[in-house]
């Protein structure tokens, strides 16, 4: 009895680490790295993480929601449009290492996830916590003790070699893709695709050359015309500066439906029979529910990975959004291949099952014993 009451005390007086995470969303960057933070955060805090967000106040930012679900979330000061890159990376570092100091506890640890901060952010923030933890999609060099990239690439056992130290835990690829808890829960029900009548219409947090209104305006076409779909659902975000134009649309075609910051977007998925959106993370969330899509390309980072995923038939490439007309995505929907989409389905179920978070929140966990 005695020796259980002493492995009781041992636990209960074991380090909390606490994991400050910097990360940023808004209209111009969408949503996609901090919900993926987010999803991370929700797993690592039933580990008995200490987990709080840093981020700067942007227009379109969903940091609100960090603090809805539990999280402590402190600012910083957006400075970047008035310094030059390497100024703004100290300014924003030196804010950061304020925080961390103000709000340390014994064992403090970083985890960021930004394309404006690299390595020598990493390097001013070392001597303030124990550990860095970098989520990264661009293969670029890193001060890290563990770095993810979930992204599918043609050399990715080797995409970080002599980026990182030799000592750092390397997580690469979709297995380790940051979905939220709703789909993997979807997923033990999910079935292939067959009939292609249901369609999703979701291009993130951020749609600057609105693909929604040109896809929306090609599905008006084919309806006129008495042709598919026989559903669409349509979700964008309240920072969508065409919300306005993509309301009236989808008010103009029958059975469309419109909805607006959907946190919950996993059961549209998992009702659709297809879907049509950009090259970012929720192609994994498409992928783990074995929805097929017609992906275009709204950012340079999207580039490598979706021609890569085209190649390895787990996607549609429609190529770069900016030069996709209306009268092209009516041609596109037209020349739908039903067999393709549906051996579509099958591939991107093998590629994401739902655990990414769960693998990831387990690795770091294993840092611990590092400390």
């Amino acid at each position: 009895m005695g020796r259980l009451l002493n492995l009781g005390k041992k636990t209960m007086n074991m380090k909390r680490n606490k994991i400050f995470i910097r990360v940023d969303s808004g209209v111009e960057i969408g949503a996609g790295h901090a919900m993926r933070c987010l999803s991370l955060a929700q797993i690592l805090k039933k580990m008995n993480f200490d987990l709080c967000f840093i981020s700067k106040k942007t227009k379109g930012g969903i940091s609100k929601l960090f603090a809805d679900k539990g999280f402590p979330v402190y600012y910083i000061q957006d400075n970047h449009s008035k310094s030059k890159k390497s100024e703004s990376i100290k300014n924003d570092a030196k804010q950061t290492a304020k925080i961390v100091i103000k709000h340390q506890t014994e064992s403090s640890w970083i985890l960021v996830d930004h394309y404006d901060l690299d390595f020598k952010w990493e390097k001013i923030l070392r001597k303030y916590v124990n550990k860095i933890i970098v989520i990264d999609d661009l293969a670029r060099k890193h001060d890290s003790d563990l770095l993810l990239d979930q992204n599918y690439n043609k050399n990715l056992k080797t995409r970080y070699n002599k980026l990182v130290p030799k000592k750092s835990i390397k997580l690469l690829g979709p297995k380790y893709a940051l979905l939220r808890d709703e789909f993997s829960i979807l997923r033990k029900t999910v079935k292939p695709r067959k009939n292609f009548k249901r369609i999703l219409i979701s291009f993130g947090g951020s749609d600057p050359t609105n693909e929604t209104g040109k896809v929306l305006s090609a599905i008006k076409i084919l309806k006129t015309k008495k042709q598919f779909p026989k559903e669409v659902n349509v979700v964008i975000s309240s920072s969508d500066k065409n919300k306005k134009i993509v309301k009236q649309l989808c008010n103009s075609i029958p059975n469309t439906k419109f909805y607006q910051n959907v946190y919950k977007i996993g059961k549209l998925m998992y009702k659709s029979d297809l879907a049509i959106g950009a090259g970012g993370s929720s192609i994994w969330e498409r992928f783990c529910l074995g929805l097929p899509a017609l992906v275009s390309i709204v950012a340079d980072n999207q580039k490598e990975t979706t021609k890569a995923l085209a190649k390895k038939e787990c996607i549609i490439n429609v190529g770069l959004a900016k030069n996709i007309s209306v009268k092209k995505y009516v041609e596109i929907l037209e020349n739908l291949d039903i067999k393709k989409l549906q051996s579509i389905s099958k591939n991107s179920l093998k590629i994401v099952d739902g655990n990414g978070s769960i693998r990831v929140a387990k690795k770091i966990r294993l840092l611990q014993s590092t400390c």
